[in-house]
């Protein structure tokens, strides 16, 4: 038999499909990555606009109270500094296990929808060869 006689019309328009198929899903997925990272990065700019001005009131606003601005801007320093180490020492808990756990249940979602479509055509298959044997 020659290789022809192997793979029909029919299975080379499957592959082809599919082939379109997975090229679509691909594009999909990168066009969903690309926008997070684009909002990502445009929250993290405005965010850090937003905590330079209000940083800079802040010590403006000290300044009158103590007296001085350059303790008024170690003042401001010191609590950005506690800040920081308050979200480094529980980094754990706010962001990787969350991150984890969305990433986890998206997958088990998919893969579940993925069983189920496949265990419904299977029993739409079953139901058409009952009816058919009838």
């Amino acid at each position: 038999m020659s290789k022809q006689g192997l793979i029909s019309g029919a299975d080379i328009k499957l592959l082809r499909t599919l082939e379109r198929y997975l090229r679509l899903e691909l594009t999909e997925k990168l066009t969903v990555c690309v926008s997070f990272v684009i909002i990502a990065l445009v929250v993290f700019a405005l965010g850090s606009s937003a905590v330079f001005f209000l940083c800079s009131g802040l010590v403006i606003s000290l300044s009158d109270v103590l007296g001085s601005v350059a303790l008024a801007n170690y003042v401001v320093g010191g609590g950005l500094v506690i800040i920081i180490c308050c979200f480094y020492f529980f980094r754990v808990p706010l962001v990787e296990n969350r991150v984890v756990e969305v990433l986890s249940l998206s997958i088990l979602r998919s893969e579940l929808l993925k069983g189920q479509e496949s265990a419904d055509s299977a029993g739409g298959d079953d139901a058409e060869e009952k009816g058919g044997a009838e």
